[in-house]
């Protein structure tokens, strides 16, 4: 019983996290979002995100006319992984104005992630490659799967929201036939109360001592 009360307390902690998120990244028009810290996401507005190691994943969608016609890129699915501490940061991606612009993105992604006053930040990138039919695609599963290779920009954070999202919107797997998966409950545990600040961690371990 100490233990289901002490996970939903952390949860329900989770509630007001965005509160204390300090980074702002800003997208260009021609990025349009796929999934952001491994959650679905869509469009290119600015995300407010918390401080620490943050992964988004992106399309580069942009027309460009060659020899007089106009041609659509879209993209394959880009990665990037970056840290970042009460700060404002801009992406930004180059011209694309031919199509062998557009298969040189493709095969090697260029980017560059700049604070307010122009500095570069470091961050990893790598391609989400999909073989075969390319529709409907499960990015959730994709990119947890992915953050669970030693791939250039995995961020195994990433998994555990994406489990949080999935635990949200249907009965938790943690739970099942009455019994309890203590794995999943260890990992949650671990994830929220790294998430929490000072004060939320005392009270965890108070309402476990009580």
């Amino acid at each position: 019983m100490k233990l289901r009360t002490a996970l939903l307390s952390l949860a329900m902690c989770g509630i007001s996290f965005p509160s204390f998120a300090d980074v702002t990244l800003n997208l260009p028009q021609s990025a349009e979002l796929v999934l952001v810290n491994g959650v679905n996401a869509q469009g290119n507005a600015p995300q407010t995100l918390n401080n620490g190691s943050n992964q988004i994943a992106f399309r580069y969608d942009k027309n460009y006319r060659e020899n007089g016609d106009t041609h659509l890129f879209h993209s394959e699915v880009v990665v990037m992984t970056f840290s970042g501490n009460d700060a404002t940061y801009t992406l930004q991606l180059p011209n694309i104005s031919s199509a062998y612009q557009a298969q040189k993105f493709n095969r090697q992604p260029t980017m560059s992630l700049l604070t307010a006053n122009g500095t570069e930040v470091p961050f990893k990138h790598d391609v989400l490659i999909k073989d075969g039919i390319q529709i409907n695609r499960d990015f959730q599963q994709e990119i947890a799967q992915y953050n669970l290779s030693k791939a250039p920009a995995a961020l195994t954070s990433a998994i555990a929201a994406n489990e949080m999202q999935r635990a949200q919107q249907q009965v938790s797997p943690a739970e099942k036939d009455g019994q309890i998966d203590q794995a999943y409950v260890t990992k949650m545990l671990n994830y929220w109360y790294n998430k929490a600040d000072t004060t939320t961690q005392q009270h965890f371990k108070a309402s476990i001592n009580n």
